[in-house]
């Protein structure tokens, strides 16, 4: 794949073509961008600026939102030099198809620690609300354990198996009301009830290596790209200008609400800022509300970003068997005169209901012409997910922890390490396409109407550069970061 055809040039042209007038404007795509990436992760903000003090760390908020704005800009800029629409086809095109079990590794640990955070800060949520309630003595009040379990088996468990998420678009919808009511709540009570002047016992700038696990909350906050090629697939006039458009201007609010939020909440309670800011305060009745709000829309998140992940699972355990079926050792034995006479003799029946329940459980073979990766999976499968899920969740009671690792582990790697990569790749594809043509690759940057926009040598260059330190940023981010937050943690 180090160049594009004629063909292919020819069908991109024509696919743009054809959308070039529809689609949505900047105006309408960016509120949904930035519904995208401002959720739950929000709450642990403020105790970033605890472990890399105030200065450091909003310094640090601004250049992992930079660098995250740039890789999003990136994953954009790949889809329209190769008129993908979705990451995926977009991995396929540039990495190769054998490699692509990556993205469903990825989407699986990514949305599964997204679930563990969601227990956990239900568990926080429903506590805080029945002290408030019922009083501090309440057995409710006290086992935040009993409440994680009540909610996940008779809440969580039902909706991840329902069949139909259709109308959860509503819930979505006052999900994201309830969480601008928090934000504005944390944000006014901290102008009201801050101290006049910051404690002397907190240092404004201190560096330290607890700023890698700020950057780790805030790569796990910033994180929306696995929706860029849909977000750029629904953009009217897909240009250059436009896409950088959209991107600086969902980042820069972005950036300016996490920044304001993270300052509040930490000047509000300021070294006792807990890794779930809303556990600081106490059970007023706006506070109960704001508790109850954000357990009721966590709850009906959960299957949305549980579904996905069961999927990324499924996908995981075809691809494992389609490999495995096509090991020579594997298939000799499965073939073997011996091993036939066990299938099909005194064995047979039994050999038989347990193939029966394994493709009950993992679905249909996929070299079966019925077989789709997104095959909807069974019972059992969802009953062992939201087990793991659970299990993990009681065991926490700190979500800071648990985003922080969530940043580390897999927010740099889907924030920095994959559009890095992907980005320099298609650099390099185009620099070969350019070596080999004499004329550089054609591109489907579209200012107006359909002139092409080629790219020089130099530019390239810089361009390869460019997704290598975005690449060997988030490498360093991930390793450090995680040794960082283990030996903080776990020492």
């Amino acid at each position: 794949m180090s160049s594009y055809s004629t063909e292919t040039s020819r069908s991109a042209d024509a696919r743009i073509a054809e959308r070039a007038g529809a689609g949505s404007s900047v105006a309408l795509i960016v509120p949904t961008l930035l519904k995208n990436m401002i959720g739950a992760g929000i709450f642990s903000l403020p105790v970033g600026l605890r472990h890399a003090s105030p200065i450091p760390g909003l310094i640090v908020l601004g250049t992992i939102g930079v660098l995250s704005a740039s890789s999003y800009w990136m994953i954009g800029y790949c889809c329209i030099s190769c008129s993908v629409k979705s990451f995926r086809d977009l991995w396929n095109m540039v990495l190769g198809p054998k490699s692509a079990w990556i993205i469903d590794v990825t989407i699986f640990l990514n949305g599964w620690i997204t679930l563990i955070c969601y227990i956990i800060l239900i568990g926080d949520f429903t506590t805080k609300s029945f002290e408030g309630l019922l009083g501090a003595d309440h057995i409710l009040a006290r086992n935040r354990a009993l409440n994680e379990t009540v909610i996940t088996v008779f809440v969580l468990l039902p909706l991840s198996l329902a069949k139909d998420l259709q109308r959860l678009a509503y819930t979505s919808i006052l999900g994201l009301g309830v969480l601008v009511y928090v934000l504005f709540l944390v944000i006014h009570d901290s102008i009201l009830n801050s101290p006049a002047e910051i404690s002397q016992d907190v240092p404004l700038c201190e560096w330290s290596f607890g700023i890698f696990e700020a950057i780790a909350l805030y790569c796990h906050a910033f994180v929306a790209h696995y929706n860029a090629p849909k977000v750029f697939s629904e953009l009217a006039n897909p240009t250059l200008w436009r896409w950088t458009l959209l991107v600086g201007i969902a980042y820069s609010v972005a950036f300016v609400v996490y920044a304001e939020f993270a300052w509040t909440g930490f000047r509000r309670f300021e070294w006792s800022v807990e890794g779930n800011v809303l556990k600081n305060y106490g059970p007023q009745l706006n506070i109960l509300i704001a508790w109850l709000g954000m357990g009721f829309s966590i709850a009906f998140t959960y299957p949305l970003v549980f579904n996905s992940a069961r999927e990324a699972a499924i996908n995981l355990t075809l691809m494992a068997r389609q490999q495995m079926s096509a090991l020579p050792l594997l298939h000799r034995v499965m073939n073997a005169p011996r091993f036939q006479q066990l299938r099909h003799g005194s064995l047979g029946s039994s050999w038989q209901r347990r193939s029966a329940q394994l493709t009950g459980l993992l679905g249909p073979s996929p070299d079966s012409p019925n077989h789709k990766l997104s095959q909807k999976p069974g019972t059992k499968t969802t009953f062992l997910l939201v087990f793991l899920t659970y299990a993990v969740a009681v065991r926490c009671e700190d979500v800071g922890v648990v985003n922080a690792l969530a940043g580390s582990v897999m927010g740099c790697m889907v924030c920095l390490v994959l559009p890095g990569l992907l980005f320099f790749n298609t650099a390099r594809m185009q620099q070969r396409s350019r070596v080999q043509t004499g004329r550089g690759l054609q591109e489907a940057l579209l200012p107006k109407g359909l002139a092409k926009v080629t790219v020089s040598q130099t530019t390239l260059l810089v361009a390869q550069f460019a997704g290598m330190l975005i690449f060997l940023s988030g490498l360093v981010f991930t390793i450090v970061g995680t040794v960082v937050i283990l030996l903080h943690h776990w020492k």
